[in-house]
C-alpha cells in the first residue's frame, strides 16, 4: 500500500497575481527529498453548481478561458470567502453570476481538481432555480448565460467542452433522474 509522503519544511509561499504558489518539500517512501510547487493557498475552497431551471434546462455560464484558450461551459461558482461557508457561496456565486435563485439545493460533495492544487472543490445541485435579479459581473469576467438541456449538459463534460466535469459525474444519476421525470 502507497504511503503518504512526509512534508518538511520550509514552505515557500509566493503571489502571482491573484494566485498563491505554495512550494512543498516531502521525504518519500525511498528517503528522497522531493519538491513541489502547487497552487491556492492550503485552506482555500471554492463552489460549484449544478444550477437547473423549474422546466429542467440547466444554466451554464460560458466563457473564454485562458489557459488552454478556449471557450468552455461552466458551472456558475467561485471562491468561498473568509468566514463564509460553502453553501452560503453557493448561492452568492449563483445569484452573482446568474441572477437565480435555487429553489432547493443539496450538497454532492468536494473533491480536488487538480493533483497539484491546493483548494478543494465543493458541488452542488441545485432544482427549481428561479430568475431573481441580473447578474454581476467581476473585472474579468465575461460571461454569456446559456440554458441547455441535461442531455446537453453531459455531452459537453465528456467532450472537454464544461470545465467542472467531474460535478457532472457526481451528479449523474440524478441528472438521469430529473430528465427522466414528468
Amino acid at each position: 500500500m502507497v504511503k503518504a509522503w512526509k512534508r518538511i519544511e520550509p514552505t515557500k509561499l509566493t503571489r502571482v497575481g491573484w494566485r498563491t504558489i505554495i512550494t512543498k518539500t516531502f521525504i518519500d517512501a525511498r528517503g528522497d527529498e522531493l519538491t513541489f510547487d502547487t497552487i491556492d493557498a492550503e485552506d482555500r475552497e471554492f463552489v460549484a453548481v449544478i444550477a437547473i431551471t423549474k422546466d429542467k434546462k440547466v444554466i451554464v455560464a460560458q466563457q473564454f478561458r485562458p489557459g488552454p484558450e478556449k471557450v468552455f461551459d461552466e458551472m456558475p461558482g467561485g471562491f468561498v470567502d473568509k468566514g463564509e461557508g460553502h453553501e452560503a457561496a453557493m448561492h452568492r456565486e449563483l445569484l452573482e453570476e446568474t441572477g437565480y435563485k435555487a429553489g432547493k439545493a443539496v450538497y454532492l460533495g468536494g473533491y480536488h481538481k487538480d493533483t497539484y492544487m491546493n483548494a478543494v472543490w465543493h458541488i452542488y445541485l441545485a432544482t427549481d432555480c428561479v430568475k431573481a435579479a441580473e447578474p454581476v459581473m467581476g473585472d474579468t469576467e465575461d460571461i454569456e448565460l446559456r440554458l441547455i438541456s441535461i442531455d446537453e449538459l453531459i455531452e459537453s463534460a465528456k467532450h472537454d467542452g464544461l470545465t467542472d466535469a467531474v460535478g457532472v459525474l457526481m451528479a449523474y444519476d440524478q441528472l438521469l433522474a430529473l430528465r427522466d421525470s414528468k
